[in-house]
């Protein structure tokens, strides 16, 4: 009913070279609606192209209970099968899913609609709408003038809706919010339905033409050019030496994992999201350079016990972590441990450059290195910058430099911390280790012939190996491990880190920044690269409003 109410077929067959469609649907259920559209989306578009769907529920259904309902479903095992490899959690706020290559975008609001409708307020391209909620006698919420008001603000000149219902009280809010509509022949026990478009002069904003340019090739700049690409966006990405990855991303492992909050803070949810994402990036890349092997972070100071004790009383099903005694501990990780701990099992670690690598290895990307940025500066509608004696032009620029933040423009907020990793010699013991194990610092896997332990935080202002940071990195394994280890060379770099240590991530003056990932890069990239994507597309948020203010590079001012 939805796709011919909304006469999607037709519009997905017309749609123009490199563009995208934007689906929002009030009410997943089981998620019947979206597969169906995916399925009409891959028969009826060519790969270049993207569906946004969003949608809207309370709660997801268990991924038991979505593959006995599905199953009845034969026409969509293909769909059903590739949402089950990437099944969401159930856990409040926004999840965005990758699916089919990058081709299908689901973003999942999950939670009561008085607290998540504010994600409608950040897209303004939405084309066309499911209005499939409960009867309004059931759940006359959803059917409220006031969120069909917010609703017809997501829409543009051509956007379109259809509904099951067709009571007179939805008639009225209806026309109230500013929807024109008609009715059509029922479905089923339906009699009749309503479908319609919006009382709109707001015009749809256009694939983008010309070439963005981002700065910088760590993990974050690398993330973005192949967001960016993926979603038919021509990049420059620009790295001042002579090859990519050469700052905070240039080490032998990144290991990813999050740290949460118990409370539901924009920080806790921030990362939350981060993490849900960025495995199942990687997991999408299959590539030999992500590691999901699980992260153990141990209970070892009163502090961190607390703090597991909180996220296991709020969430206990094991989904997303579970709580392991010394015995459990040990027996995963391979090598005798003192301390029981948290799993996550999803979690891993990636091989930067690899992975960075593979990430750009696209003809919408064009690398440029050796490339010193120099007088970086907004001007009008345009940002330019020199590099030796040529200058550069775009409209859209994207700052994803790092530590070299500060040498090309005034941020607030912004700081960075040396970081040294030192590499032990991988004996017979270290060698059994199965993951990454995190207390005061981590211990990883065998990379090579090696193990890398750390890793410190200082102030100095040197690229140098220090001998005191490498006694700070032996005392953080002591507290993993009392197995000797001897030290053998070592590797540093400079993180950039804001103030309230999330990352900044968002528009100011004209200017995209993708910064101060810190140590968690590996994790907290991916998603922020979709949330640049969506600003530059305008297209709807991976994010909620409030987690997009608390990553804002404005919130410093």
């Amino acid at each position: 009913m939805f796709i011919k109410g909304n006469n999607l077929i037709e519009r997905f067959r017309n749609l123009e070279f490199a563009s995208s469609f934007s689906v929002g649907e009030i009410g997943f259920g089981i998620g019947l609606n979206f597969l169906t559209t995916c399925k009409t989306w891959l028969e009826h578009t060519s790969p270049d192209k993207t569906l946004n769907f969003f949608s809207f529920d309370k709660y997801l259904f268990k991924c038991e209970d979505f593959k006995e309902i599905i199953s009845l479903q034969s026409e969509l095992t293909e769909q059903a099968q590739e949402l089950i490899r990437f099944y969401p959690n159930n856990v409040e706020g926004v999840q965005r899913i990758s699916l089919f290559q990058g081709r299908v975008l689901l973003n999942l609001v999950i939670g009561e609609i008085e607290n998540t409708k504010d994600y409608l307020s950040l897209s303004h391209s939405i084309d066309a709408w499911y209005l499939d909620g409960f009867s309004p006698s059931k759940n006359p919420k959803l059917w409220s003038e006031n969120l069909l008001k917010t609703i017809h603000k997501t829409c543009h000149i051509d956007s379109t809706f259809s509904t099951y219902t067709s009571s007179g009280h939805v008639k009225t809010n209806l026309k109230i919010a500013g929807f024109k509509f008609f009715k059509v022949d029922g479905f089923s026990k339906k009699r009749h339905m309503l479908k319609g478009k919006v009382n709109s002069d707001l015009v749809k904003k256009n694939l983008i033409k010309g070439t963005i340019a981002v700065i910088g090739s760590g993990i974050a700049g690398c993330t973005l050019s192949q967001t960016l690409a993926r979603k038919g966006y021509n990049v420059d990405l620009f790295e001042k030496s002579e090859s990519i990855c050469s700052g905070a991303s240039d080490h032998e492992l990144l290991v990813t994992y999050p740290k949460l909050s118990a409370h539901d803070t924009a920080y806790g949810r921030f990362n939350l999201q981060a993490f849900l994402f960025s495995t199942r990036f990687y997991d999408q890349l299959q590539s030999t350079s992500w590691n999901k092997t699980g992260v153990l972070i141990l209970d070892h100071n009163e502090e961190t016990l607390k703090k597991h004790q909180s996220l296991l009383g709020k969430r206990s099903d094991g989904s997303i972590y579970k709580s392991l005694n010394e015995k459990e501990v040990s027996e995963l990780a391979g090598i005798e441990l003192r301390h029981k701990g948290l799993l996550f099992k999803e979690a891993g670690y990636i091989s930067p450059k690899e992975i960075c690598e593979e990430l750009i290895d696209s003809p919408n990307i064009n690398l440029i290195t050796s490339a010193e940025v120099e007088d970086l500066r907004r001007v009008e509608n345009k940002t330019t910058f020199r590099i030796g004696s040529n200058i550069y032009e775009y409209e859209f620029l994207c700052l994803c430099a790092g530590s070299d933040t500060d040498s090309l423009i005034d941020l607030e907020g912004f700081s960075k911390k040396r970081g040294q990793v030192s590499h032990i010699e991988s004996s017979e013991e270290f060698r059994k280790i199965n993951l990454p194990i995190c207390a005061k610092g981590y211990l990883s896997p065998r990379i090579g012939k090696l193990n890398v332990i750390g890793s410190s935080y200082s102030n100095l202002g040197d690229l140098e190996i220090n001998s005191e940071e490498h006694l700070s990195n032996m005392e953080k394994l002591k507290v993993i491990t009392d197995k000797e280890a001897v030290v053998v060379s070592g590797k540093v770099g400079f993180r950039a880190v804001s103030k309230d240590h999330l990352p900044i991530v968002g528009e100011m003056n004209g200017i995209f920044f993708n910064t101060c990932h810190g140590s968690r890069a590996s994790v907290t990239a991916p998603i922020s690269a979709e949330v640049i994507a969506s600003l530059i597309g305008n297209e709807a948020s991976p994010l909620g409003a409030r987690e997009l203010k608390a990553l804002s590079p404005l919130r410093f001012n």
